[in-house]
């Protein structure tokens, strides 16, 4: 375990083998696994658990109290999961109502990412530079969030969809979706995304088809739900777009 001569950690931080930490950190009583390694001039604050075989690169600041009027003080919590990196100056912050903000495993969070307080994030999710993401946003399974893009709170966006840089998320991403465009729209299927994940070329076709119905067509929403459900194969990926548009409260960006 390296950790630097200047770095200031408490007594009660519960820390796994090989950690390292770099000059000037601050670690507050947390619970760090193996192989996570911490880069100089980072605060981790109290209440905040970190998986192994993390990167965590200067400046990160990680479970300070949410950006929220309404917090009373809760004792909340940040939890984050295994193989993350997560670059310079990036913020993520303790949840205010839950119990937690959670960052899931294998994820890329790039320079100056704002975490805000109880967002729920995936599996495999890349978030480019500087986007930000407000209270309660959820983003699913290998997603790609491009740079500069600030989301509005309670969005969710979808597993293995891509939103264009420097464009404002205010309505639910929906999944395997490519979306640009001001005011923010859906110009077909994430093709080139969910390729090089390995889907099958007649799992992107019903999925285009799909796309016609729901985004390039006369069909209002609930219509074209029906059509897609009564024409096209119910595979599991059909199954979870339809689900996730029905379960939308803030809508979908069309």
């Amino acid at each position: 375990m390296g950790i630097h001569k200047t770095a200031i950690v408490d007594e009660d931080a519960i820390l796994g083998k090989d950690i390292k930490i770099g000059p000037y950190s601050i670690i507050e009583k947390v619970k760090i696994d193996a192989q996570t390694e911490i880069g100089p001039f980072c605060h981790i604050k109290e209440r905040t658990e970190i998986g192994k075989n993390c990167e965590i690169f200067e400046g990160v600041s990680i479970g300070n109290p949410p950006q929220d009027i309404s917090y009373k003080g809760k004792k909340t919590k940040v939890v984050i999961g295994d193989n993350n990196i997560i670059r310079e100056f990036v913020t993520i912050h303790r949840s205010t109502e839950g119990d937690k903000t959670l960052i899931g495993n294998n994820n890329y969070l790039m320079a100056y990412v704002h975490i805000a307080h109880d967002c729920k994030i995936g599996n495999n999710v890349i978030i480019a530079n500087a986007t930000q993401l407000s209270g309660f946003v959820e983003i699913e399974d290998f997603a790609f969030v491009s740079g500069l893009c600030p989301i509005h709170q309670f969005v969710r966006i979808g597993g293995y969809c891509m939103i264009a840089g420097g464009y404002r998320v205010p309505k639910d991403v929906v999944p395997y979706s490519l979306v640009s465009g001001d005011p923010l729209r859906v110009c077909g299927v994430n093709k080139i995304g969910i390729k090089r994940q390995g889907f099958p070329g007649e799992v992107i076709g019903i999925l285009e088809k799909a796309f016609k119905f729901l985004f390039f067509s006369d069909l209002n929403t609930s219509q074209a739900i029906t059509k897609v459900k009564e024409t096209l194969p119910q595979i599991k990926e059909i199954k979870h777009l339809t689900e996730f548009i029905e379960n939308s409260k803030r809508g979908i960006v069309k």
